[in-house]
């Protein structure tokens, strides 16, 4: 029997040992609760163990054994099977009392009959002695165990050491019965895992799993994100290259206006930018011109329109690009109404962001109070949205017209925005002929059917949606008539015609002759301004010599 113990204890020291190698120090756990499919490192424990079939399960210790220091970690070879027998009696003769305490665990020994009886108190009777049942928990009886060596009981029925029980050494610690214990990462039904965040290895793996973790977003992107970063992309991909094809901003040969770049401010703070278009000399300007350019578009497609519109009226032009991408709402696209009426806040009270930008751009006094809004194509119907919320704001006194340049609205209707501006106030529209570019003249309907018996604008017979939309880059002005149909010299020189003549009398609050009378034939109205310009120089001789110069 001696034998057989140190066999049984050299081979469990030996399994231990390898196994807590294995394991890189970990804890150290009780034994299975009998499971036939418990840990590896778990040994038979009597001679008749194999021959029965009947599980194992090593005992708890009583209270007074816990004094013994060396009753867990050193099995003495001359410790004699008859001492076991005669702490076992000592036991039976002597039981503990039953208590219900938290955290303790119940035992029954089962005999041969399924009777149940009080359960040893030390392993030794149950190797020793083959006649008696060997033992599971049960609520019936209960043996008291000591605090520091009283196994925790886990959730699958295991038990676990106390952590300050847990011994710093690698080799497996040996029970009183020769039954070794292995370590609690060995257990294979166990349903926690426990893990040292605090040592380096813990750190790491914590670190790592937090790098590959991908971010929990509960708000994913919806439609309108998704479809505004398309268009975002889009249209700074498309306004680059527009500028890079242009080049910086500049007026025609001989202009008599100079222009700068800035930047404007409007809305909660957006900052967008601005050319201003500003006449030479000393001559204070008549009026301010707001020129706002098409889809598809930005103000270097309208240079040479802005640089025109400066020279002929006598006025500050000022050309902003806005995001025409309908979905970048925090950037106020082109025809939002929220864009219509933070452009209608820069009109009112002291006018300080315009007035701002203008001296960013080099001019040096106050802009002129009077002011026409003018646009191109989904320009014109920004600018007539405008309008009607100045007029909703109560600062329309200022507001000398509207003139639309074959204008398009499609976020809005035109027709319920031009109807609150006051009808004092002219709008009109100079379009071209039907076509897509302009939803085939739906402004010039809207406007006669809101005004009905008023002069509304013309269309302009044979005329391009290009007609007023004229650039200085020669590249910039030919991707536009690839896109919307060339234009004719006459076309564009009648459109300049009746653009300055309306603004100019919308300023000065005259009805010019030849301006009003709704034909629309490019060649008349050119012949009606011809003849103005011949009979207005020579009234006088000197007059008509300046005239004679100039031609």
């Amino acid at each position: 029997m001696v034998d057989r113990y140190r066999v049984w204890l050299g081979a469990g020291v030996l399994a231990g040992g390898v196994s807590a190698a294995m394991l890189a120090g970990a804890g150290v756990a009780t034994a299975d609760d009998g499971s036939s499919t418990a840990s590896g490192a778990q040994a038979s424990s009597g001679a008749g163990d194999s021959d029965s079939g009947r599980n194992t399960q090593t005992p708890t210790t009583s209270a007074s054994d816990t004094d013994d220091d060396t009753s867990k970690t050193d099995s003495s070879e001359s410790e004699e099977p008859e001492e076991s027998a005669e702490s076992a009696e000592s036991a039976e003769s002597d039981p503990k009392p039953a208590a219900t305490t938290p955290g303790r665990s119940r035992h029954r020994a089962r005999d041969d009959d399924g009777g149940s009886e009080d359960a040893p108190s030390t392993a030794d009777d149950v190797v020793d002695s083959p006649e008696t049942a060997l033992y599971e928990p049960d609520a019936s009886e209960v043996v008291e165990e000591s605090e520091s060596t009283m196994p925790e009981v886990t959730q699958g029925g295991r038990h676990r050491a106390p952590e300050e029980a847990q011994p710093e050494s690698t080799t497996a610690e040996v029970s009183p019965a020769g039954r070794h214990r292995a370590p609690e990462e060995a257990q294979p039904e166990s349903t926690t895992v426990d893990t040292d965040l605090g040592s380096s290895d813990g750190a790491v793996v914590m670190r790592l799993a937090a790098a590959e973790a991908p971010p929990l977003d509960s708000d994913g992107p919806n439609l309108l994100d998704i479809l505004n970063g398309i268009g975002t992309k889009f249209y700074d991909f498309y306004t680059n290259a527009m500028h890079a094809l242009a080049g910086p901003v500049r007026v025609p040969l001989g202009s008599r206006v100079r222009v700068a770049s800035t930047t404007l401010t409007i809305g909660d703070g957006k900052t967008i930018a601005a050319d201003w278009y500003i006449p030479k000399g000393d001559e204070q300007p008549t009026g301010l011109i707001y020129l706002q350019h098409g889809f598809l578009a930005s103000a270097r497609f309208y240079s040479a329109t802005a640089a025109y519109l400066a020279e002929k009226t006598n006025s500050i032009v000022v050309a902003p690009t806005l995001t025409w991408n309908f979905f970048d709402l925090e950037n106020y696209p082109l025809e939002w109404p929220q864009t219509g009426r933070a452009i209608a806040d820069l009109f009112t009270g002291d006018r300080a962001a315009l007035n701002a930008s203008a001296q960013a751009a080099g001019y040096a006094g106050i802009l002129p109070t009077r002011v026409v809004l003018a646009g191109h194509s989904a320009g014109g119907g920004l600018v007539a949205m405008v309008a009607r919320y100045m007029a909703e704001l109560g600062n329309t006194d200022d507001l000398a017209g509207v003139v639309m340049l074959d204008g398009v609205q499609t976020l809005s209707l035109m027709s319920v925005d031009v109807g609150r501006i006051p009808l004092s106030i002219p709008v009109y529209n100079l379009a071209g002929e039907a076509s897509s570019w302009n939803w085939y003249g739906d402004a010039g309907r809207r406007l006669a059917k809101v005004r009905p018996g008023m002069f509304t604008g013309v269309t302009m017979r044979g005329g391009g949606h290009s007609d007023a939309m004229q650039s200085t880059s020669g590249a910039l002005q030919m991707v536009a008539y690839f896109a919307t149909g060339f234009s004719s010299l006459t076309d564009v020189l009648a459109n300049r015609v009746l653009a300055t003549g309306w603004i100019t009398d919308m300023f000065a609050g005259t009805r010019t002759a030849g301006l009003y009378d709704g034909n629309g034939s490019p060649r008349h109205i050119l012949s009606s301004w011809w003849w103005r310009q011949l009979t207005t120089r020579t009234e006088t001789p000197a007059a008509r010599r300046t005239y004679t110069l100039a031609v």
